[in-house]
């Protein structure tokens, strides 16, 4: 069964670092949807934009799961889309040029509504 790219998910998780398990479980999944050819959007909300920070891939592991580096590099050069909550990384004191890979784009109030609007479905982690 596959998809069409006029499909998409959109994955939100608010789990950062102290929950590798999940972490890995969502980049999975949104992989597996663009091996399908279905369009992923992964957007980090709460302690989960702490993963767009420079660096932190190469940190975010667990037992029997593909390691978070090559999950996010899969899901990019697939064409995934990365997008962070604005407000987070302000409250957390990130610099979003400085601190962040530059694959992740700002998302805040209005434009994650529409983005969840527009989806064929929205999974939470």
């Amino acid at each position: 069964m596959t998809g069409t790219k006029n499909d998409n998910i959109v994955y939100v998780l608010s789990k950062g670092t102290d929950h590798p398990e999940m972490v890995l479980i969502a980049f999975t999944h949104a992989v597996g949807a663009l091996v399908m050819d279905v369009g992923a959007k992964l957007v980090l909300i709460g302690p989960a934009v702490n993963l767009a920070q420079k660096g932190t891939d190469q940190h975010v592991k667990f037992h029997g799961l593909t390691p978070m580096n090559e999950l996010l590099k899969n899901f990019i050069d697939m064409g995934g889309e990365l997008y962070f909550c604005t407000p987070c990384v302000q409250g957390r004191g990130y610099d979003e040029k400085a601190d962040l890979i530059e694959q992740a784009k700002p998302i805040a109030a209005a434009g994650f509504t529409q983005m969840l609007l527009d989806a064929r479905a929205v999974v939470n982690y």
